[in-house]
């Protein structure tokens, strides 16, 4: 893979920044796994490149010389600043992995999912869809989440209400 999705790695860092504030996976008994269509060498470049796409963002939204950027540049970086609002410290060189990545190189949970894509979202890469899916502790889907672009997929916000009403109501 020659290029990650940036936001992936960043919607990633946000879930570990929640699990470490709210320990959400020990309060409610539940896992938060990742599936990427990908081998174990191209997950371990994903991985890798974790810390390095942050900083792209990170770039995006604080550019050297803001005042010398065009109108369309500037856009981008305020359009940046709001998508991705935390900034996210990982200089130790050490890539946050504390969910479990299915890699599905044969794509068979992704295609059975409905989340393998060869064109999506105006861009061509053999790439999964973002997608949230909670699943009780009888394996019922009980939210189910298929993103129609990049940039749309629900606040974690939203989410972990989600799971605190389904937990009450259990």
């Amino acid at each position: 893979m020659d290029q990650w999705c940036r936001y992936c790695h960043y919607q990633y860092a946000e879930l570990v920044d929640l699990e470490k504030r709210l320990q959400i996976r020990k309060k409610y008994n539940l896992e938060i796994i990742q599936v990427l269509p990908f081998t174990r060498e191209e997950v371990k470049d994903w991985v890798k490149d974790f810390q390095r796409n942050l900083g792209e963002i990170e770039n995006w939204k604080y550019p050297e010389n803001p005042e010398k950027l065009s109108g369309g540049m500037k856009d981008w970086m305020h359009t940046a600043r709001k998508a991705w609002p935390k900034t996210f410290d990982y200089s130790d060189g050490k890539s946050p992995l504390p969910f479990p990545i299915l890699i599905d190189a044969d794509r068979k949970v992704s295609i059975g999912l409905e989340l393998f894509r060869t064109e999506w979202n105006l861009n061509r890469a053999e790439q999964n869809v973002p997608a949230i899916f909670i699943i009780d502790k009888n394996g019922i889907i009980q939210f189910k989440y298929i993103s129609q672009s990049t940039m749309d997929r629900p606040s974690f916000d939203y989410i972990f209400k989600f799971i605190q009403r389904m937990v009450i109501n259990e």
